[in-house]
C-alpha cells in the first residue's frame, strides 16, 4: 500500500511539473511603487497591490493593462498607466517595471527554469536538460537558474577593481577608472553600492549610479543605491534618469 501511495504522489508531481513546463511567470510593479491592478487579455489577474505576481501564463504575446489606484481629496480613482502588448518568454520568470510617465514597460530581469532531467524509458515526458544546468535525476523539478544574459564581475576581479580605484589620488581619476571597467563588465546592485562608497563627492556618486544602471543585472533592486546618497535631490535625479531609459 505504501509503495502504491508513493507511486501516486510521484506521478502527480511528474504531471504537475510537465504541465508547468514552457509556461511563464510575470512579476509587475510600478516605478513609483503605487498600488495597481492588472488585466491580462481583458481578464483581471491578481489583487490590488504594489507588487503583483501572475503564474501559469502562456508564453508569447498578451495584451497587458495596468490600472494605477490614485487618490484625490482622500477618494480613490483609477488611471490606466499602460495598455499595450507584452511578450513573455517560455519556461521563464520575468520581472517588469511599468513607467507611467512614458506609458511604457521595462524588463528588469528574466530568469529561466530548469527543464525536467532526462530519464531512460519514460517516453517524451522528459526533455533534454538546458546546457550548463545541473539537476537531480530523482524527479523532474523546476528551479531558477542563472539570469538570462551577462554575469556580474566575480569577487576576485571586483576586489581588484575596488583596490585600483581606491589607490587613485584624485576623484576624476577614480571616475575614469570606473568608467573604463564599466565599459566591459557588469555589476550587481550591491557591487554598485560598494563602488559608490569609494567616491567622496555627491555628484560623482550620482554619475557612478547613472553609468552603472545599464550595466546592472538586477535592476529590480536598484532602488537600494539611493541609500548611498546624502541628498534627496540626488535620489530624484537618478529616478528621472532611470525613467527615461
Amino acid at each position: 500500500m505504501r509503495s502504491i501511495i508513493t507511486l501516486a504522489i510521484f506521478a502527480l508531481s511528474v504531471l504537475s511539473a510537465s504541465a508547468q513546463y514552457g509556461q511563464s511567470i510575470l512579476n509587475l510593479r510600478i516605478s513609483d511603487n503605487s498600488q495597481f491592478k492588472v488585466y491580462i487579455d481583458g481578464n483581471p489577474a491578481g489583487r490590488v497591490s504594489n507588487s503583483i505576481k501572475i503564474n501559469n501564463l502562456q508564453p508569447g504575446k498578451h495584451m497587458l493593462q495596468v490600472v494605477r489606484i490614485n487618490y484625490e481629496w482622500g477618494r480613490p480613482y483609477e488611471e490606466v498607466v499602460y495598455g499595450s502588448g507584452i511578450v513573455l518568454t517560455a519556461n521563464a520568470e520575468s520581472w517588469v517595471t511599468v513607467l507611467p510617465e512614458l506609458r511604457r514597460i521595462k524588463f528588469d530581469n528574466i530568469v529561466a527554469f530548469n527543464t525536467p532531467c532526462p530519464k531512460p524509458n519514460h517516453g517524451s515526458l522528459y526533455q533534454p536538460v538546458m546546457p550548463g544546468n545541473q539537476c537531480s535525476t530523482d524527479a523532474p523539478v523546476f528551479v531558477p537558474v542563472a539570469p538570462v544574459g551577462p554575469c556580474a564581475m566575480n569577487p576576485n576581479d571586483f576586489g581588484q577593481l575596488k583596490r585600483t580605484i581606491d589607490n587613485a589620488g584624485f576623484e576624476s581619476t577614480r571616475l575614469t577608472i570606473f568608467k573604463q571597467a564599466a565599459a566591459y563588465n557588469y555589476f550587481t546592485t550591491a557591487q554598485v553600492r560598494e563602488l559608490m562608497d569609494l567616491f567622496w563627492f555627491e555628484n560623482t556618486k550620482l554619475e557612478v549610479a547613472k553609468v552603472a544602471y545599464n550595466k546592472t543585472i538586477d535592476q529590480n533592486n536598484y532602488y537600494l543605491v539611493n541609500n548611498e546618497f546624502s541628498f534627496s535631490s540626488s535620489v530624484n535625479q537618478l529616478g528621472e534618469y532611470i525613467a527615461m531609459r
